[in-house]
């Protein structure tokens, strides 16, 4: 039986194994996927256990998307443009890395996306992945807030795709411009807190659709201010949906069920 599964911390709260498992199993693979490291645990010790395991591939989430790299073999060029790794794939004992964060959330988007407007929020690892992977037929802008990181922020995005951040603050008068609203910081992931106000929101065009990356079972403040003002909201769970299916296909170089796999976080009551 081949072995996958997700490196991170926390991890216990992850979707990815059930919808990795639907998916071996409509395949009709012989493989499971599992959690695979308790919480604490040093990306060293990791690392040693999965080789001596000689793992077929695994998903790595945060802490250890950066901390991988040094023990993975070669980077493929979406890993290697922002720096980081989500997916890995044993090949004969040579370790790939690979991102399919990016690719994952623009194929998650519904319909056609040609010219339009799109502000993202944020200047992390789901920013850059997401930058990374822009369509070139978008008009994309990035705004974070200020704070003592926005200038080393601003320099890395620029040195990585020649991007200019701007300040949140130059987002509200730009707002009734904007097409698709993307949340990509952790702004609303713990409490009730929302990364534009309810007043900020309701300056978006009717059309427009806003977008959290936070995926849990509640809808954020940010998707509650959205569905207030009636505008579309999407939260996380098609990024991950799409982004696993892309592993799915580096791992086992087939298409992906993306309808099972989806089918499995909707059973779930997500």
């Amino acid at each position: 039986m081949q072995k996958y599964g997700l490196i991170g911390d926390p991890i216990a709260h992850s979707k990815s194994p059930q919808i990795q498992n639907a998916a071996l199993q409509a395949c009709q693979i012989n493989g499971q996927y599992t959690l695979l490291n308790t919480p604490g645990e040093a990306i060293t010790t990791i690392v040693e256990r999965l080789r001596a395991d000689n793992i077929a591939g695994f998903n790595v989430t945060t802490p250890f998307k950066q901390a991988i790299i040094p023990f993975v073999d070669s980077l493929d060029v979406s890993a290697a443009q922002i720096e980081a790794v989500n997916t890995v794939k044993n090949i004969n004992g040579q370790w790939v890395g690979y991102s399919t964060d990016g690719a994952g959330f623009w194929q998650s988007i519904p319909g056609d996306i040609t010219g339009l407007n799109i502000a993202l929020i944020g200047a992390g690892g789901a920013a850059k992945a997401i930058i990374s992977a822009c369509p070139s037929d978008v008009n994309l802008t990035v705004f974070n807030q200020l704070s003592p990181r926005f200038t080393s922020h601003q320099v890395e995005l620029q040195r990585l795709f020649a991007c200019e951040l701007q300040p949140l603050t130059a987002l509200e008068p730009v707002l009734p411009t904007v097409d698709i609203l993307i949340n990509a910081t952790s702004v609303g992931l713990t409490d009730d807190q929302s990364i534009l106000t309810l007043a900020e929101v309701g300056q978006l065009p009717p059309h427009a659709l806003v977008i959290d990356l936070i995926y849990r079972q509640a809808q954020t403040t940010l998707m509650q201010a959205a569905v207030q003002t009636g505008h579309g909201v999407m939260g996380g769970l098609p990024m991950l949906s799409h982004q696993g299916a892309l592993s799915f296909t580096i791992w086992h170089d087939q298409p992906a069920p993306l309808t099972v796999m989806v089918a499995a976080l909707t059973n779930d009551g997500v």
